[in-house]
């Protein structure tokens, strides 16, 4: 159990947090939770390097500036569609090679366009990891687009009161 100096010296402390307070402190507040946090550990697999990713979010985030919550959202969207895809050329070329490997000795007179060429065919035709290969690719293309595009829109607008004019019925009737 905590002692009485303790606690007092813990909530002495705690009281000298504010939190961020510059813009820069407060942008790198908000990637704390994609680089550290609970974002950064759902995306990124065993295996993959988590400097890139960091990397790549940092890139991002000195290239679009984002000001607001929304826009740091569509960096960070912009930033796990980004390494998704790549991760789905990474599969596709890694299956196209274990393919060609599997199929080396009943190929070996074949030059290496044609080789690939009967992987892709055999995973497209046995398997449809092509198919769904492209269909992610498809998926995480349109949204990096479409965070883009919503990003260069502009931030978000915020909901506009509802103005009266004289001449419309009021609710509230008028004191006399």
């Amino acid at each position: 159990m905590s002692s009485e100096r303790q606690i007092n010296a813990n909530r002495i402390n705690g009281a000298k947090s504010h939190g961020a307070i510059t813009p820069e402190g407060k942008l790198a507040s908000s990637r704390n939770s994609l680089v550290h946090g609970l974002l950064s550990e759902a995306i990124i697999f065993d295996g993959e390097s988590a400097e890139r990713f960091n990397s790549r979010h940092d890139a991002l985030i000195a290239e679009f500036q984002p000001e607001t919550p929304t826009e740091c959202g569509l960096v960070e969207t912009m930033v796990v569609c980004r390494w998704r895809l790549m991760r789905v050329w990474i599969l596709e070329n890694s299956a196209v090679c274990h393919e060609i490997r599997k199929q080396a000795e009943a190929n070996a007179l074949e030059n290496m366009p044609t080789q690939a060429a009967l992987a892709y065919r055999t995973l497209s035709d046995q398997s449809r990891w092509l198919d769904v290969f492209n269909r992610y690719e498809a998926r995480f293309d349109r949204q990096l687009s479409r965070a883009i595009q919503r990003f260069k829109r502009g931030p978000c607008q915020p909901k506009k009161e509802k103005v009266i004019f004289p001449n419309e019925p009021n609710s509230e009737p008028e004191a006399v």
